[in-house]
C-alpha cells in the first residue's frame, strides 16, 4: 500500500482536486493499491489519517511501505514539514518520498532532512514508479532518473533529469480515488467550479520563472480531444460547470487555440486559463470570438513589467504594445484580462516601480475591467545565470525547518521579502496604489467587502485615481477594514477566490 500525501495548503473552503498525487497514482500498475491523504478537507488530520492506515495494516499481505507527499512552496510546505518529522517519528520503517515544485528546485535542504528517504524531481509518474523497483531491489537507485537520495556517507546523489512525456502519454485523471463533488464550489467562474491541467511545461524563457527551473524551455500538449473528453465526463456525471485550467501556458499557437475552443464550445463551461500576451496579440478577430463562444471568461497573462527594457532583461518575449493590444482585445470580446506584475527590479526598483505603476494607469484607461495581481520579485534558481543576484540576499536556506519560518514564507509567496534592493517605503508605494486601484475599481473577486464599503470606496478613490494621488490612503483603509466582512484571504489566489454571495447561495 502506497499513500500519497497532499499536505494542506489553503483553507479548506478554496480546495479543489489533488492533481499532482492524483497523476502520480493513475500511472501505477493495476496491482499496487494506493490510496490519497489529502490534508485540505475541513477537519482534516493527515497524521492521524495516516497513522490509522498504518495500523490497520500493520501484518496484512499489503502494508503501507511508502508515504509520498507532494510539497509546493509556501504554505504546504510549512505544513509538510512537521508532517514528515512526525510520521517519521511515530512510523520509522515506512519509505517517505518528498516530491513536486519545491523538492525540485531545493533538492538539497530535503535531502538534509533525516525524515526524508527520497526525492522525485521534476515530473514523477515514471520515477516513481521505477523507485519501487529499487524498493524492491530489483534496480539500482543510481540508474533512475530524476531521483535523488542520501549514499552512506551522507552526501547527495542528485539523478540526472529525466525525459519527461506529456498529458496524452500518461493515463486519465483517476477520479474514482476522490469524492469529486467535495472539490467542486462556487467560484466566479460558476456554482460548481473544477480544475485541469491540459499542459505540462512552457517553452518560454523568463528568467525569473520556477517552471523553467523545473522542466526547461519545454511544453507538452495534451490533444483538446482528450481534455474535453475528460471535462465532458466531469461535467455530465457530477454537474461541474466551470474550470480552472492549471496549465502554465494554454495557447501555444492560433491553431491550437481555434482547436482548443472548437473542441470546448460544445460543453458549456466557463474557464480561466493563463496564456502569453504576445501569442494572443496575434489572434485574429474570429479567434477571440471562438474562444468566448467557447467559455474562456478570463485569461491571466503575465505582464511582468511597464519597462520594455526590463522585460527584455526578464527575458520575457514580450512588450509594453502586445500587453495594451491584449487589454484593448479582452475588452472588445468580453473578456476579463487578469494582469500580473512583479516589482522590484534589482538594479533600479524606484524607477521600475514608477514606470509600471503608470503603466498599469493606462492599461485600466484601456480596459477598466482590467484586474491586477502584484507580486514582489525574488529570485529562483535557474539554469543558465538569474534575473537580478541572488548573492545579493545571502544564500537561501540549508535546511527545511529554516524555510518554514516566517521570513522565508514571505519569500516563497512573493507577499513581503526582505530583499535588500526593495525596502519598507517601496513596499508601501505598491500597497498604497493597489488599494486605491482596488477600491476606484472593485474586483470582480471581492465578495468580502460589503455595498456599502465598495460604495463609499469608488466615490472616495474617485480624485485620488484621477490625480494620480496614491500616496498614505489611510481613510481608503479604514473603510476597507470596516466593511469586510472577513479579511482578505492571500490563500485565495485565482480560481481559489470566491463569488459573491448571490453566485454561491
Amino acid at each position: 500500500m502506497i499513500l500519497f500525501v497532499n499536505p494542506r495548503a489553503t483553507r479548506p473552503k478554496n480546495r479543489r482536486f489533488p492533481l499532482s498525487v492524483m497523476s502520480v497514482g493513475a500511472a501505477l500498475p493495476d496491482h499496487v493499491s494506493w490510496e490519497i491523504v489529502d490534508g485540505n478537507k475541513p477537519g482534516a488530520d493527515p497524521l492521524a489519517e495516516i497513522l490509522a492506515h498504518v495500523e490497520r495494516r500493520r501484518g496484512s499481505a499489503d502494508p503501507v511501505r511508502i508515504v509520498a507527499f507532494s510539497v509546493m512552496p509556501g504554505p504546504q510546505l510549512v505544513n509538510a514539514v512537521p508532517l514528515t518529522r512526525e510520521l517519521r517519528s511515530r512510523c520509522p520503517d515506512v519509505q517517505i518520498v518528498w516530491g513536486g515544485n519545491f523538492p525540485s528546485l531545493y533538492p538539497a535542504p530535503v535531502l538534509s532532512a533525516p525524515y526524508v528517504d527520497w526525492v522525485v524531481r521534476g515530473q514523477g509518474e515514471h520515477t516513481f514508479l521505477e523507485l519501487l523497483d529499487v524498493l524492491d531491489g530489483a534496480r539500482d537507485p543510481h540508474d533512475v532518473a530524476g531521483l535523488s537520495f542520501r549514499e552512506r556517507d551522507g552526501s547527495h546523489h542528485i539523478g540526472v533529469e529525466r525525459r519527461w512525456v506529456g498529458p496524452d502519454e500518461l493515463p486519465a485523471p483517476p477520479y474514482h480515488k476522490i469524492d469529486v463533488a467535495e472539490y467542486l464550489h462556487p467560484t466566479f467562474l460558476g456554482r460548481r467550479s473544477g480544475v485541469y491541467q491540459a499542459s505540462i511545461g512552457c517553452p518560454h524563457g523568463c528568467k525569473f520563472c520556477g517552471v523553467i527551473s523545473v522542466y526547461g524551455r519545454k511544453e507538452r500538449l495534451g490533444s483538446p480531444a482528450r481534455t474535453a473528453e475528460h471535462l465532458g465526463w466531469l461535467a455530465r456525471e457530477h454537474g461541474m460547470d466551470s474550470v480552472h485550467f492549471y496549465d502554465n501556458n494554454m495557447f501555444v499557437s492560433e491553431d491550437q487555440a481555434r482547436d482548443l475552443a472548437d473542441h470546448l464550445m460544445p460543453l458549456g463551461l466557463r474557464w480561466w486559463c493563463e496564456a502569453r500576451v504576445d501569442v494572443q496579440s496575434r489572434f485574429s478577430d474570429d479567434t477571440w470570438r471562438r474562444l468566448a463562444r467557447a467559455g474562456l471568461a478570463m485569461v491571466f497573462c503575465g505582464a511582468e513589467s511597464g519597462s520594455d527594457d526590463v522585460l527584455r532583461k526578464m527575458g520575457k518575449g514580450t512588450t509594453t504594445a502586445q500587453i495594451l493590444d491584449v487589454a484593448a482585445r479582452t475588452r472588445d470580446f468580453g473578456i476579463i484580462p487578469e494582469f500580473s506584475f512583479v516589482f522590484g527590479d534589482p538594479q533600479d526598483p524606484e524607477r521600475e516601480i514608477d514606470t509600471t505603476l503608470a503603466f498599469i494607469r493606462q492599461l485600466k484607461a484601456v480596459n477598466p475591467d482590467m484586474e491586477l495581481i502584484s507580486y514582489f520579485y525574488t529570485p529562483t534558481p535557474q539554469r543558465r545565470g538569474t534575473y537580478g543576484d541572488v548573492d545579493a540576499v545571502g544564500s537561501t536556506p540549508t535546511t527545511l525547518e529554516e524555510w518554514t519560518q516566517p521570513e522565508w514564507l514571505a519569500w516563497m509567496t512573493h507577499e513581503d521579502p526582505q530583499v535588500p534592493w526593495l525596502d519598507h517605503r517601496l513596499r508601501a508605494r505598491v500597497r498604497d496604489f493597489e488599494l486605491v486601484l482596488k477600491s476606484r475599481f472593485p474586483s470582480v473577486h471581492d465578495h468580502r467587502t460589503l455595498p456599502w464599503g465598495k460604495a463609499v470606496g469608488r466615490l472616495m478613490a474617485r480624485r485620488r485615481w484621477t490625480r494620480g494621488d496614491f500616496a498614505g490612503p489611510e481613510a481608503l483603509r479604514t473603510v476597507r477594514r470596516l466593511a469586510q466582512r472577513e479579511p482578505d484571504d492571500s490563500q485565495a489566489y485565482g480560481h481559489l477566490r470566491a463569488p459573491s454571495p448571490a453566485l454561491a447561495r
